[in-house]
C-alpha cells in the first residue's frame, strides 16, 4: 500500500470499510470524497475509516470526511473512523470535531456499532 492509498471491501449489506495509506491529503481527498460519495450511491448506510496506517490528515482529508457525514447519517447511518493515532485524534480535537464525528478506538468497536462480526 502506498502513501496515498486508498481501499474499500464490503462488509455486509449495509457497511462497507475503507482503509488509508499513511496520507490523507490535497492529494487523495477528492479521490476519498468520490470513494463516499460512490459507495452512498450504491446503498451502503455505514463506513468505516480505518485509519491505521494514517501517519498525517490535512484540512483537505478532514473536509473531504466532514463534507460526506450529513449524507450518511441523512440516511440513517454514519461514518465511524477508528484505529486513528493520538496525532490524528489531536487534530480532529483541536478542529472541535471530536465529539461530533463518530470515533472508535478499534475497528473491532466500530464493526460491532454496525452490526458486523
Amino acid at each position: 500500500m502506498s502513501a496515498h492509498d486508498i481501499n474499500k471491501h464490503q462488509l455486509n449489506d449495509d457497511c462497507m470499510i475503507i482503509e488509508t495509506g499513511q496520507l490523507l491529503d490535497n492529494e487523495n481527498a477528492e479521490n476519498l470524497s468520490s470513494l463516499l460519495a460512490d459507495i452512498r450511491a450504491q446503498g451502503f448506510c455505514r463506513v468505516i475509516i480505518d485509519m491505521k496506517n494514517l501517519e498525517f490528515i490535512s484540512s483537505a482529508g478532514v473536509g473531504a470526511i466532514l463534507g460526506s457525514v450529513e449524507i450518511f447519517r441523512e440516511a440513517q447511518g454514519d461514518i465511524i473512523l477508528c484505529n486513528a493515532r493520538e496525532n490524528i485524534i489531536h487534530v480532529l480535537d483541536v478542529l472541535d470535531l471530536k465529539e461530533y464525528l463518530t470515533i472508535r478506538a478499534t475497528d473491532a468497536d466500530a464493526r460491532q456499532m454496525c452490526q458486523v462480526k
